[in-house]
């Protein structure tokens, strides 16, 4: 397994998720430290859009490549899976 996944706390499947889907250790990291976060059916979504890209392009040009990728999380941190998806509606959902 990845050093960079371990030390994030990826649960095993977020780790097979992100094979699947092409989620890097790096894109990962960057999701959290810039996605907009928002509280969800107990747990926390980290999601990248034009927003985020706007905002921190200066900061973060990479951020570009990520519209649309969301990571999320346990309350306590485990990263447990990620998808992508443009639409953001679906996290307006309860």
């Amino acid at each position: 397994m990845n050093q960079n996944a371990i030390k994030l706390g990826y649960t095993h499947h977020a780790h097979v998720r992100a094979a699947q889907r092409g989620f890097s250790a790096k894109q990962v990291a960057t999701i959290l430290r810039y996605g907009r976060k928002r509280y969800q059916a107990g747990a926390i979504y980290y999601s990248v859009g034009r927003k985020e890209i706007d905002q921190y392009a200066k900061e973060s040009p990479q951020l570009k490549q990520m519209n649309g990728m969301h990571v999320v999380t346990s309350i306590e941190g485990a990263i447990l899976t990620m998808f992508r998806n443009r639409d953001f509606r679906i996290l307006n959902h309860h």
